[in-house]
C-alpha cells in the first residue's frame, strides 16, 4: 500500500508565468469587480499550475481501493496520498492539526507515519469511522474470521423491526433490504464481542447503507431511484396535477444486504490482516467531537507544527442531507437540525453564528480577541465588494434564494475565526494548507482561495503559494445557461506563520 510505505518523493516545482484565470469576475460587468481584479493581480505571482496536484489527489477518488481509507465512502474528503505528499514536501514532523477532519484521513496518515495529530469533527459517522480505523492493531484476526464465517452462514429473517427513518430517508430501501439491514443490525449486537470488534461491525453495516438503498449522495442532496415509493408518490401527484413526472433515474440492480456486507467485511478483514504485519508507531492521534469554531479557541497556543485541511466548501452542500441515512441509523437524527446549524455555514439554511461566537469568546475571557478577529473580515475590501455584488444580483433576480447572500457572508466570517485560531495555535514556521474551491453565484465569481489568503495575511500569516489544479471546475447548469461558462479554480493554498 503506497499510503503507508516510504513517503513518496515529490518533484520540484517550477512556477508558471503570471496569469489571471478569470476573464471576468462579474458577468457583463454588472457589478464592481475592482477589488477582485486587484486581488488577482496582487497574488498572481503565487499562483502555481502544474501536474504535481490533480483532482484525484484532492478528492475521495484517490482513496478508492486504498487500505482502510476506503472503508467508508466519504465523498467530501481528500486522498491519503495528498496528505503524505504535503507532509513530505513541507517537512511537517510535529503535531498536525485537522480542524475539519471528515473521515479522519489526515489523522490516519499521521498514525501510519508515526506523527502526533489532533482533529476536530462534528458528524457522528466520521467519529465512528475513526474509532474503527484507529483500532487496526487491536483487532483479533481470529475473531474477525469467525464473524465472517458466521455472517456467511447466516440467513436473514424478518424481525419486524423498523429502520429509524427521518422524513428525508423514508422509503430509502427496497422493503427486503430494509428488513435485512435491521436483521443484521440486531445480529451484530447479539454477538458476544469485545468493544473494538463491535465498533468495526457497526461501521461495516453503516458503510453499506447507501449501496443497498434507492439513494445516492449527490452534493446538495440525495438522488433517488425512480422505483422508490418517495419518487413514485411524487410523480403520481405531479401527473394528477397535469405536470410532467420527475426525470427517471435508475441505479440498476440493487445488491442484497448480505452480499454487500460480506464483500465489505472481507475488505476490512484483508486490510487489517495486512496492516497488523507492520510496526505500530506509538504516537497520539485524537479526534475531538464538536464545532471547530468553538473548540479551536480553547486549544493551546503555539502547539501545532502544521495544518492540513479542507473545510466544507461554499457550495450549498448540506452534509446532514447527504449523510441522512447514516445519521438516522446511528440514532442521532433527533439532533440533525443542531448538526446542520453547527456546521460551518455552507448552506442557505445556516443561521448566523456571530452571537454564538461572541458569547463563547466572552465565556473564555477572550471577548477582545473576538472583536479583533471580526474587524479583520469586516474591513476586508474584497469581502465587502462580494457582499455588495450579491445584493445587487439579488435585487436583479439573478439569485433565486436570498439565503445565498447570508451564506457567503457567514462563510468567510466564520473562516476568518478559524484562520485566526490556527495562527494562534500554530508554532512559528508552521505551514497551513487549505484545499478549497472557488464558486460563482448569480454571475459573480468568488475567489475563495485568494480572499482566504488575503484574510490569512491580515491575521499575520505569510502567503507562500496557491497551487492551482490544471483542470478547472465548471459551473452549475443553471449558471451556465444564464451567464455562460466561467472555469473556476480548485486550489491548495499554502501559508506560513512567521
Amino acid at each position: 500500500m503506497e499510503q503507508i510505505s516510504l513517503i513518496p518523493t515529490v518533484s520540484s516545482v517550477n512556477k508558471t508565468d503570471t496569469f489571471v484565470t478569470h476573464s471576468s469576475f462579474s458577468h457583463d460587468n454588472v457589478c464592481t469587480q475592482t477589488e477582485r481584479v486587484a486581488l488577482e493581480k496582487r497574488y498572481a505571482q503565487l499562483l502555481i499550475e502544474n501536474d504535481e496536484f490533480n483532482r484525484q489527489l484532492v478528492s475521495y477518488q484517490g482513496n478508492k481501493g486504498a487500505l482502510v481509507h476506503s472503508w467508508i465512502r466519504y465523498r467530501e474528503g481528500f486522498s491519503a496520498q495528498l496528505v503524505e505528499n504535503l507532509i513530505n514536501k513541507f517537512n511537517i514532523n510535529e503535531t498536525i492539526l485537522e480542524p475539519f477532519a471528515g473521515s479522519a484521513t489526515t489523522l490516519l496518515v499521521a498514525k501510519f507515519l508515526g506523527l502526533n495529530a489532533t482533529g476536530i469533527e462534528l458528524l457522528p459517522v466520521c467519529h465512528l469511522a475513526w474509532e474503527a480505523k484507529s483500532k487496526i492493531w487491536e483487532y483479533d484476526i481470529g475473531l474477525l474470521k469467525q464473524i465472517y464465517q458466521q455472517l456467511y452462514d447466516s440467513q436473514p429473517i424478518d424481525l419486524h423491526s423498523k429502520f429509524p427513518h427521518i422524513t428525508i430517508t423514508e422509503s430509502a430501501f427496497p422493503p427486503k433490504n430494509e428488513r435485512d439491514v435491521m436483521f443484521y443490525s440486531h445480529w451484530f449486537k447479539q454477538l458476544n464481542l469485545r468493544e473494538p470488534e463491535k465498533t468495526l461491525c457497526q461501521l461495516v453495516l453503516t458503510s453499506i447503507l447507501e449501496e443497498v438503498s434507492y439513494t445516492r449522495k449527490d452534493g446538495q442532496y440525495l438522488r433517488w431511484d425512480y422505483r422508490s415509493a418517495k419518487v413514485q408518490n411524487r410523480n403520481a401527484r405531479k401527473i394528477a396535477q397535469g405536470k410532467k413526472p420527475t426525470h427517471k433515474i435508475d441505479f440498476g440492480s440493487i445488491a442484497t444486504v448480505k452480499n454487500v456486507l460480506l464483500r465489505a467485511f472481507n475488505r476490512v478483514l484483508t486490510d487489517i490482516t495486512t496492516l497488523q504485519n507492520l510496526p505500530l508507531h506509538h504516537k497520539s492521534q485524537t479526534l475531538l467531537k464538536g464545532n471547530a469554531l468553538l473548540i479551536l479557541p480553547t486549544l493551546e497556543s503555539n502547539h501545532f507544527g502544521g495544518v492540513i485541511t479542507s473545510p466544507p466548501y461554499c457550495n450549498r452542500y448540506d452534509y446532514t442531507r447527504t449523510y441522512a441515512l447514516e445519521i438516522a441509523y446511528l440514532n442521532t437524527a433527533s439532533d440533525i437540525r443542531d448538526l446542520r446549524q453547527n456546521l460551518l455555514s455552507c448552506t442557505v439554511e445556516n443561521r448566523p453564528k456571530l452571537s454564538l461566537l461572541e458569547n463563547h469568546y466572552r465565556s473564555i475571557g477572550q471577548y477582545k480577541r473576538y472583536q479583533t478577529i471580526l474587524s479583520v473580515v469586516q474591513n476586508n475590501r474584497v469581502f465587502k465588494e462580494i457582499n455588495q455584488a450579491l445584493q445587487t444580483r439579488w435585487r436583479r433576480g439573478d439569485i433565486n434564494n436570498k439565503g445565498v447572500l447570508t451564506m457567503v457572508e457567514q462563510y468567510f466570517t466564520e473562516l476568518t475565526f478559524v484562520f485566526a485560531e490556527l495562527f494562534r495555535t500554530c508554532q512559528s514556521k508552521a505551514y497551513v494548507v487549505f484545499v478549497n474551491d472557488n464558486v460563482r453565484y448569480g454571475g459573480e465569481v468568488i475567489p475563495v482561495d485568494l480572499l482566504s489568503t488575503s484574510l490569512a495575511e491580515m491575521l499575520g500569516f505569510e502567503a507562500i503559494a496557491v497551487y492551482v489544479l490544471p483542470k478547472k471546475k465548471g459551473n452549475s447548469s443553471q449558471q451556465m445557461k444564464k451567464f455562460g461558462r466561467e472555469p473556476l479554480r480548485k486550489s491548495i493554498t499554502l501559508w506560513q506563520k512567521p
